[in-house]
């Protein structure tokens, strides 16, 4: 019984050291980790708060509020920081003198200092979170959940404005997000099926 339980505490750190493993070597590939980490970190928060956020209070007000600041902070960092760093894209908005808005956008890679992981993760990034509160906002609609569909309606607002922003800086942007994204399923080591689906899931979604 003794051999039983180190032989299963061995297999336990083994997997734990291939996951460190793995997760040190995708990081190893990324030109801006820093930046990296901010791109994703206020998404997942948001969506932890959303998920969990009733197992730590009971009001909705407080849960509200606090996933539309992590989702601010996740549109200002996104918008104006890890989209100039880890893709070399900008875009951004003037308001001309007779009141109409002016939408502008700006790509710099000639210097960029990126690998095609930073790209992925850029774009994944900046996806799949749309994607995971849309589903979300079909739960909520099929339960008539209107308080909830609010807080998930201001998420994909946020995001879909950052998303078609991005997009609309660069032409080949779809061969952009395939790399990226043939990128990061090959360091995680899923399988072609999944990256295909990743990769026909967004260009269908936005039209690239």
């Amino acid at each position: 019984m003794s051999n039983t339980m180190e032989f299963g505490g061995g297999v336990e750190e083994v997997d734990t050291r291939g996951l460190l493993s793995r997760a040190s070597d995708i990081a190893a590939g990324l030109k801006h980790p820093v930046p990296a980490f901010f791109h994703l970190c206020f998404k997942t928060l948001a969506l932890f708060t959303y998920i969990f956020g009733t197992w730590f209070s009971s009001s909705f007000v407080n849960i509200f509020v606090l996933c539309v600041l992590l989702l601010a902070f996740d549109f200002w960092t996104v918008k104006n920081v890890t989209g100039r760093l880890m893709v070399g894209l900008r875009w951004w908005s003037e308001v001309r003198d007779d009141g109409s808005t002016e939408w502008k956008f700006e790509a710099q890679e000639d210097n960029l200092q990126s690998t095609t992981l930073d790209v992925g993760v850029f774009w994944l990034g900046l996806i799949l979170p749309a994607i995971v509160w849309f589903l979300f906002g079909i739960g909520s609609l099929f339960r008539l959940s209107f308080d909830w569909l609010l807080l998930i309606a201001t998420a994909l607002s946020l995001s879909f404005a950052n998303i078609i922003g991005y997009v609309r800086c660069k032409k080949d942007a779809r061969s952009k997000i395939n790399t990226g994204l043939a990128s990061i399923v090959t360091r995680a080591g899923m399988n072609n099926s999944v990256g295909r689906a990743l990769t026909s899931a967004a260009g269908t979604a936005f039209g690239l």
